[in-house]
């Protein structure tokens, strides 16, 4: 039952961080340009979108919309690079990597200390699924070569598609319970919404791992429920020597 509040942010040649300020106080129904709020402020704010360096007055209009109980999620940057890439690398702002096919880190994202999480972003330049096309994310365009708007498909690459998938996730888990950003962080950092990829627990690449739905449902239930998490132990082979001890102890 999610309903997308759509604000455009950038033009035919791109647009300016003050721009994407006044389009997130908008959504998050604080004072702004433009003449007023919307009926209902958004609860999660998806931003595709980057470019340009560090800017206080970003950082602030980011803290204020993480005060409204407002979830932002940005694209981590498809450079290839470890460099900070904003607005993903705010404080207070979910960065998202981009997995392949085949849940390895896409050979553009961008990875780093920033990253939270990743999700799939989809790798055009091959065909692992063997379907006949490359491996992006199908994703919905308008087609006006003809003069006339036509809705149409294509597949893209890139953080910006990665974002997305974790932005409608975090949707999932406000349908069972109205999460908040601190509780998002919470639970992320425990590994409660996603599947481990790369090292064990957070490592640069993939965050805190690969977004899991199901997982994060599951969470938000536990959430609304008052539940607290449980500490598991993971071992491969499955078995622990304690070292000095002489136990062992096989794990099911």
């Amino acid at each position: 039952q999610a309903k997308i509040m759509p604000v455009r942010v950038l033009g035919t040649f791109g647009g300016s961080s003050y721009d994407i300020i006044q389009a997130i106080r908008y959504a998050a129904g604080l004072s702004n340009d433009s003449p007023g709020v919307p009926a209902q402020k958004a609860d999660i704010i998806n931003l595709s979108l980057g470019g340009g360096g560090f800017s206080q007055a970003s950082q602030d209009a980011y803290t204020a919309v993480r005060g409204e109980g407002v979830i932002v999620v940005a694209a981590a940057g498809n450079e290839n690079t470890n460099q900070l890439s904003y607005p993903a690398s705010y404080d207070g702002v979910v960065s998202v990597s981009a997995t392949d096919f085949a849940n390895e880190r896409a050979p553009y994202s961008n990875f780093g200390s920033a990253v939270d999480i990743a999700a799939p972003g989809g790798s055009t330049g091959v065909d692992l699924n063997n379907d006949g096309y490359g491996d992006g994310v199908l994703s919905t365009l308008v087609d006006d070569s003809s003069g006339v708007r036509q809705p149409a498909y294509s597949f893209y690459q890139g953080t910006s598609m990665a974002a997305p998938h974790v932005a409608g996730v975090f949707a999932l888990m406000r349908s069972i319970h109205p999460v908040t950003p601190d509780e998002v962080d919470g639970s992320l950092a425990t590994g409660a919404l996603t599947t481990d990829l790369g090292a064990f627990g957070r490592d640069d690449s993939y965050g805190f791992g690969l977004i899991d739905s199901l997982k994060s449902v599951k969470d938000a239930k536990r959430i609304l429920g008052g539940g607290v998490l449980s500490r598991v132990i993971i071992d491969t082979p499955n078995q622990i020597t304690f070292r000095g001890s002489f136990i062992q102890k096989n794990l099911k």
